[in-house]
């Protein structure tokens, strides 16, 4: 980071950026004086590499990607909860697919396995009584690759998030089957803020601002949809604005603005991410969580 510009890393484009988006676009997002250049990442995986590589100073991003890179650099510690703290995944299926049970022998796409995705259906697989070996599940990376091969008929169900969700309604007239929010219980996936540790030793007043700023940035798009909506339009290929209209009032009653690390909710996290295979079983997450001070009281 330079004393003017602060750059913020962003999980691949989706409805829960719109917040960041918009405070970008109202100069309420940086408001310690600087610069903030925000930048999306393809995948998950390329953001734990960017990560790894020091190309951000401060950001919110996913629990899976953001531990992997914890794993790999000491550069980044964590300084508050982002605005998703719920699994933002829904499966969805054709018309004829009245349930989880007539996937049996047949194609299911998603991102990728071990993920919050995988461990959706598997925990629908379970409860149907349906193996997960009896099933194909089909790993694609890209939520716009996955509503793809849904025009392609190759899939008979889909893990998938906004807007790729409300656009798969649209375009291919499917529905959404089950709602991640619903199956798993307590939620095992969110938003984490992370800074650099030396922005946070040398700099906590930038660090204090901008997670005060996120946290009224969120607060502030739940207050309007619209506008909201409205910094997304144009942003991904094939998406339509009335897609992303029907993708934010589907998600953003869900998201929260409250920055304060949830502990309870870490410990569930860090469980899903043991049995992932993502982080080691004696892994603690205490050397990553850093304390920003707070602001000193007027004299």
């Amino acid at each position: 980071m330079t004393r003017e510009t602060l750059r913020w890393g962003n999980p691949p484009t989706g409805i829960f950026n719109a917040p960041v988006y918009l405070g970008l676009a109202r100069g309420t997002l940086g408001t310690w004086g600087g610069r903030v250049e925000a930048r999306d990442n393809r995948t998950g995986a390329d953001y734990t590499d960017a990560l790894v590589a020091g190309e951000f100073d401060m950001g919110h991003m996913g629990t899976p990607p953001l531990f992997a890179a914890l794993l790999r650099t000491d550069e980044y510690a964590i300084v508050g909860q982002g605005v998703v703290r719920y699994p933002c995944f829904y499966v969805l299926a054709p018309p004829d697919v009245a349930s989880v049970k007539d996937l049996t022998r047949r194609a299911v796409a998603l991102n990728k396995l071990r993920t919050c995705p995988h461990s959706i259906i598997r925990t629908l697989l379970r409860w149907n009584g349906v193996a997960e070996r009896d099933v194909e599940l089909r790993t694609l990376v890209d939520g716009w690759r996955i509503n793809e091969a849904i025009g392609r008929a190759e899939v008979a169900a889909a893990v998938n998030w906004e807007p790729y969700v409300s656009q798969a309604e649209r375009v291919h007239g499917w529905r959404v089957l089950a709602d991640g929010r619903t199956v798993i219980v307590p939620s095992n996936y969110g938003f984490f803020l992370y800074a650099r540790r030396r922005l946070i030793a040398g700099e906590p007043g930038v660090v204090r601002r901008m997670v005060e700023d996120y946290g009224a940035c969120v607060r502030y798009a739940m207050e309007h949809l619209d506008e909201a909506a409205a910094t997304l339009y144009g942003r991904l290929p094939n998406i339509l604005p009335e897609d992303v209209d029907r993708a934010i009032r589907r998600d953003a009653p869900n998201w929260t603005s409250d920055t304060s690390l949830d502990r309870a909710f870490l410990g569930v996290v860090l469980e899903e991410l043991r049995a992932q295979g993502i982080i080691p079983a004696d892994f603690s997450a205490a050397p990553y969580l850093a304390t920003v001070p707070a602001a000193p009281s007027p004299a």
